[in-house]
């Protein structure tokens, strides 16, 4: 009996020792480089997820993640004048997934996909479309990513990132 006592004691103490949540975000091109991007191309993508909440809301034991979006950044075109138009966009997902998920047996399920596409100047939800003067400031902080631009061409710009206010 004491046995038995002294292992559920020890499970529960595990289970609530288990860390907090954390956020993670993970840039797609790499920090500190010279980097080039032309019309049309991804300037950044930056990825977030967040661990995996147990039954008590923390973290998942085996390092689990799950998606939580991403902040991208694309060059849609420079002008005559030099000024950049840029377009970001910023999905943020909710997830009710948790450990238990992982252990439930899931049925089959049938989806249905609808698939929209914009035609024209309209931008998905999400997105935003602006005009940046690289000659009035050499940089721009967008979702906590720092990029500084170096040269600007008719078509193309070189430009450095780094991750700032987010680990």
């Amino acid at each position: 009996m004491k046995t038995k006592i002294f292992i559920m004691v020890l499970i529960i103490m595990f289970l609530v020792s288990c860390a907090s949540i954390k956020n993670y975000y993970k840039l797609e091109q790499p920090e500190n480089s010279l980097l080039t991007a032309s019309i049309g191309s991804t300037v950044f993508r930056l990825n977030k997820s967040s661990n995996l909440p147990n039954v008590l809301g923390k973290a998942d034991l085996w390092g689990e993640k799950v998606d939580r979006g991403y902040t991208e950044m694309k060059l849609k075109g420079i002008k005559e004048n030099g000024n950049l138009i840029l377009q970001i966009t910023d999905i943020n997902l909710t997830s009710t997934k948790t450990t238990l998920d992982r252990v439930k047996k899931q049925p089959k399920v049938v989806v249905d996909v609808d698939t929209e596409v914009n035609i024209g100047d309209e931008p998905t939800p999400g997105t935003t479309i602006f005009e940046f003067d690289p000659k009035k400031e050499n940089f721009l902080v967008i979702g906590g990513v720092r990029i500084t631009f170096v040269e600007t061409t008719s078509y193309s710009i070189v430009y450095k990132l780094k991750k700032e206010f987010i680990k």
